[in-house]
């Protein structure tokens, strides 16, 4: 495992320096460690929480015809350990052709389009990662486009649409995971001055079947000032998976400081009673620079009878009908 990382971490740096030859590359990343105090049901730790801290590079070129192309490489790292994922580029690795008709990725995409325009935008707080990210949006398809094929729309009254297709496969024995419906996700986000509205579908597999797993999400945030509100609605479908789940958000700004809460409600999961829970998160930012925050952030999750959601990061995993939360402080940098 340490050949293969050593290796990856020298094709990275040489893909860099053969490409700084080329237009437009770009090595960018993020560093964002917490210490928190988490209780999961009745036990408490003290905890370092990586949130999904990365390193990537991004190269472009411009082509005959207006067209550009290029290819993205992007790795996830825990600061905290110092160790990378089992298979090195797994956040993003892709080749892209770009022009008036828009833009087509191949290879392995990061995240969903959906998730992007509904779960992660109003997710203001820490960027949706770490303990206090989104607990109880519903990932029909989400970070499993691999070997997967993206389209996305250039701007045309004030809309872009996007969509995303990957393969269904089996496991390999290298690390892919088997999937027995191929994963697709639409969106299309819109803007307009201070309104910003996004709508996402999503389509996958319901556990280890080959039954679909669909879920439709939509989401506005409003700008007056210092003042961002907003949230999305969800609602998911499949055999015994029904369920509707909404999130709200706000987020104040005042100088270098950001003050942001939010309430997230999934409802019972198909005819099972007391199966949804509740999350709650307050969060703090003071922005040091451009590209740093320190932060603080409390939240908790409420697991009814029959729930048994999970906070991200957490030292253990909930079991049904208990309860989870966390506070901490953190340093964000995105480079």
């Amino acid at each position: 495992m340490k050949n293969t990382q050593l290796f990856a971490l020298s094709a990275l740096a040489f893909i860099s320096s053969a490409a700084f030859a080329e237009t437009g590359v770009n090595i960018y990343g993020r560093g964002n460690v917490s210490l928190e105090r988490q209780t999961v049901g009745s036990a408490t730790e003290n905890v370092f929480v990586d949130n999904s801290s990365r390193i990537g590079v991004r190269a472009t070129r411009d082509i005959a015809g207006g067209m550009t192309t290029g290819v993205t490489l992007e790795a996830g790292t825990n600061l905290t350990t110092g160790s990378t994922n089992s298979t090195f580029f797994a956040r993003e690795a892709t080749v892209s052709l770009g022009g008036s008709f828009g833009q087509v990725k191949l290879g392995r995409l990061a995240g969903s389009a959906a998730y992007f325009a509904t779960a992660d935008y109003v997710s203001n707080h820490n960027h949706d990662t770490g303990t206090s990210s989104d607990a109880l949006w519903d990932a029909a398809s989400a970070f499993q486009f691999d070997r997967a094929v993206a389209y996305t729309s250039p701007k045309f009254n004030n809309m872009v649409v996007e969509a995303q297709y990957g393969l269904k496969k089996g496991a390999d024995g290298n690390g892919i995971t088997s999937t027995k419906v191929s994963p697709l996700s639409m969106a299309a986000n819109y803007s307009m001055d201070a309104l910003q509205l996004g709508l996402g579908y999503e389509r996958g597999a319901n556990g280890d079947t080959t039954d679909t797993l669909n879920a439709v999400t939509a989401r506005a945030y409003y700008t007056m000032g210092p003042l961002g509100f907003g949230g999305y609605v969800q609602k998911t479908s499949g055999t015994g998976v029904d369920r509707t789940a909404f999130r709200l958000s706000a987020m104040y700004t005042m100088g270098q400081n950001e003050f942001h809460v939010n309430f997230g409600h999934a409802g019972n999961r198909g005819s099972e009673a007391k199966s949804g829970a509740d999350q709650f998160t307050l969060g703090y930012n003071f922005i040091l620079d451009k590209q740093t925050k320190v932060y603080a952030l409390y939240t908790k999750l409420d697991n009814q009878a029959n729930a048994a959601y999970d906070l991200a990061r957490t030292f253990a995993s909930t079991n049904a009908g208990q309860s989870a939360s966390s506070y901490g402080v953190g340093i964000r940098y995105n480079f």
